[in-house]
């Protein structure tokens, strides 16, 4: 009986028994490997990890013979051992911090698996078979990235301006290898959180499905998976404006046009009907301090301060439309310590303290008080 146990990512991506689970999903490997993952829970993840790096393998474009796959395993165990920086795709730390070598392999796996498509002087990086994007199908491939990731894990990925983007799990991204010098775009089929450089009059596009998202410079995260009915555009900080596809290129043909679409800031977001052409502009679910605002530690600890300063103070660091009667809150004071809290339980502790309520209305927090005496 074999210890698989002990097994790393390397012995996994050589035996006979593993790769019955994953290259040919045989039925009776694939019950033995889900029933293996529940007895060895610490070595899940090793295995997950090495089931990544068969799939990059299985997947690509060019079919590999037996051979060179045990010469592309060889390569990928080599460089395991003398991991060099990547200079395009990173696995994001957080996720994978305790298995930094693993992480690396699947990489390499990600970035070295184009060794062979490399030999055969294909300039596109695929990680697993995809369709076109839509709008870029005859973009040619010598002057454009095709990034896809095709693991369980984000990827960051660096673009031709500085800016970032996060590919998340199972997403596919193009982009030019030099941004045009009016405007940079890319287009997504799936799920992505972009970091953008600021550039004055050069704008940032995202075409994902039929929207299209225009911003000078944020961070911002676009989610249009195939499949899904809904389009989700959120805003961490600055500003973007969503429109349709259409509404778009009839506002660059004549300014006249009235632009239907809707403008986010900080901690908002808009979900698209696109059967429906319909907008539904809120609050993100988990509000976060704007990145751009200094937080010191007295930013939410407040000692015997009126309830409008306290209001206004979260409305500042938060970017969100905080509204209330300042005449009802004249005599309401608040101490508390609310550093580490989030958002919605500050304002239900605050509420609490003086007696009011509030409420999310679209983008607003309306504050309900009967006042203090």
């Amino acid at each position: 009986m074999k210890t698989y146990q002990h097994y790393t990512v390397e012995d996994f991506l050589t035996d006979n028994w593993f790769l019955a689970w994953v290259k040919h999903d045989q039925p009776e490997a694939r019950q033995f490997w889900e029933e293996w993952q529940q007895q060895n829970p610490a070595q899940r993840h090793t295995l997950l990890l090495a089931k990544d790096m068969a799939e990059a393998l299985k997947n690509r474009p060019h079919t590999l013979s037996a051979e060179q796959e045990l010469l592309e395993v060889d390569r990928i165990v080599k460089l395991t051992r003398h991991v060099p920086t990547p200079s395009r795709w990173l696995v994001l730390k957080a996720s994978l911090n305790q298995y930094r070598w693993l992480a690396a392999a699947l990489v390499l796996v990600i970035l070295g698996a184009g060794w062979w498509i490399s030999q055969q002087k294909s300039p596109i990086t695929q990680l697993a078979k995809t369709e076109p994007i839509p709008g870029q199908e005859n973009r040619s491939t010598e002057q454009w990235f095709n990034q896809v990731n095709g693991t369980s894990q984000p990827v960051v990925l660096s673009l031709p301006d500085g800016s970032q983007m996060t590919l998340m799990a199972h997403s596919q991204a193009s982009y030019p290898r030099s941004f045009d010098v009016d405007k940079r775009e890319v287009y997504l089929k799936g799920d992505a959180l972009f970091s953008v450089v600021h550039e004055g009059k050069r704008p940032f596009l995202v075409y994902s499905g039929t929207l299209v998202t225009r911003v000078l410079g944020t961070r911002f995260r676009v989610q249009a998976r195939p499949g899904e009915t809904h389009m989700r555009v959120s805003v961490i900080s600055g500003k973007v404006s969503v429109m349709d596809q259409k509404a778009w290129m009839a506002s660059r043909t004549s300014s006249r046009n009235p632009v239907a679409g809707v403008v986010l800031t900080a901690n908002q977001q808009v979900t698209y009907n696109p059967g429906l052409n319909s907008y539904q502009k809120e609050l993100v679910p988990r509000p976060m301090v704007i990145p751009t605002v200094t937080e010191s530690p007295e930013t939410f600890n407040f000692d015997d301060a009126p309830a409008t300063n306290v209001f206004d103070r979260l409305k500042k660091a938060y970017g969100v439309e905080i509204i209330y009667d300042a005449s009802a809150l004249r005599h309401c004071t608040l101490t508390a310590s609310l550093a580490g809290v989030s958002l919605y339980d500050q304002l239900q502790l605050l509420c609490a303290s003086i007696g009011a309520s509030y409420e999310v209305v679209d983008t607003r927090i309306i504050i309900t008080s009967k006042g203090c005496s």
